[in-house]
């Protein structure tokens, strides 16, 4: 046997591996699943703060985002914003949007909050979304919202409730007369 012959079969079996090699590379690399949003029914969503609760949102279902960092609650049945030394203030709500990380949320929809001031006094808020930040424990209202306290009823355009502080600042009063 010639030397041409044998570097020929040698060449051959050479082009032949790397062929192998080239067509297996593909199939050694796992592709990564790519995560869904994660759906749970009936159950508590819980929010914290370093020095312990934030809110807990007991809702009917509730979607994750891929990450957990968004969570999109339907219907909202008992929601507690954690005061420390005080009673909790109560929530429903039709649609609550969380951030988990920094323990905000959107409401929308409607929301109705039941603020118990201790001495048998409660006030309420009812109005069409509202939107709540977890690190100054402010509640906004930007749509007109109706509040109750005791038997005074009034009616403004808006309103922020510092839980922390206790303070309200509310927007113009809106009303009608019956008077001619």
């Amino acid at each position: 046997m010639s030397w041409r012959i044998v570097a020929s079969i040698a060449i051959l079996a050479l082009l032949a591996w790397v062929g192998f090699e080239i067509g297996r590379a593909g199939g050694d690399i796992q592709v990564a699943r790519i995560a869904g949003p994660g759906q749970l029914s009936g159950g508590r969503v819980v929010g914290k703060r370093l020095d312990g609760k934030s809110w807990s949102l007991d809702y009917d279902t509730v979607t994750m985002s891929p990450d957990n960092t968004i969570a999109a609650i339907a219907h909202v049945r008992d929601g507690h914003l954690h005061r420390p030394g005080k009673p909790d203030v109560h929530m429903r709500a039709d649609n609550v949007q969380v951030n988990t990380f920094t323990n905000d949320f959107i409401v929308t929809g409607n929301v109705h909050v039941v603020d118990p001031e201790g001495g048998g006094r409660t006030r309420t808020f009812a109005t069409v979304g509202a939107r709540y930040l977890g690190g100054s424990r402010e509640l906004t209202f930007e749509h007109p919202v109706t509040i109750t306290d005791g038997s005074a009823k009034i009616v403004v355009s808006s309103a922020t409730v510092n839980f922390r502080t206790g303070d309200i600042t509310l927007g113009a009063l809106q009303g009608s007369s019956s008077n001619s």
